[in-house]
């Protein structure tokens, strides 16, 4: 697949930084899609696709600050899971996604997942999302934010409590 990429970039300065992104950071990304899509070759997929949307992109790529690199290919792959959980019409279960706090009896839509993060107040979604869906440790979220762990911690309690309330008051859960 490399070898593909690579030929659709043109400068040799591109296509290093391309190797060398991959080489970096697949490991990750393929560890995101399947933390998401749950199947080896759907990740692969995802992946794939993920680094064809950088090609395509690819003048933003090289003026992406290097600290901040990971979390923006993070962001691509994931969208790309998530499309291909929306193509083949597979349903996103909440117990599946991260091992939420609370027992669900209900499995929601892709869509109704992103509806529910985006009640959340921002203090708590983007250290929800990093946790719940991406499979971030305290420390590496706490380093991302420059927010304490203990900080982190209480943001996910608190922002699972929130959740739990917006599901419930939703309807989304019997």
């Amino acid at each position: 697949m490399l070898a593909v990429l690579l030929a659709a970039l043109e400068g040799e300065e591109d296509r290093s930084l391309l190797i060398e992104l991959y080489k970096k950071y697949h490991e990750e990304m393929e560890q995101c899609a399947i933390h998401i899509l749950r199947e080896q070759h759907d990740a692969e997929d995802a992946v794939q696709s993920a680094f064809v949307q950088i090609i395509r992109h690819f003048e933003k790529v090289r003026g992406i600050p290097r600290g901040e690199l990971p979390f923006w290919l993070i962001a691509i792959v994931k969208n790309e899971s998530l499309i291909l959980l929306r193509k083949r019409k597979d349903f996103v279960d909440l117990e599946r996604v991260d091992d939420f706090a609370w027992q669900a009896d209900c499995a929601l839509g892709y869509q109704e997942l992103v509806a529910l993060f985006r009640k959340l107040p921002e203090t708590y979604r983007g250290v929800l999302e990093m946790k719940m869906l991406l499979g971030y440790s305290d420390s590496e979220i706490a380093a991302r934010f420059g927010i304490s762990e203990t900080a982190v911690s209480t943001r996910v309690s608190r922002g699972r409590a929130l959740l739990r309330e917006i599901v419930q008051k939703e309807g989304f859960c019997l």
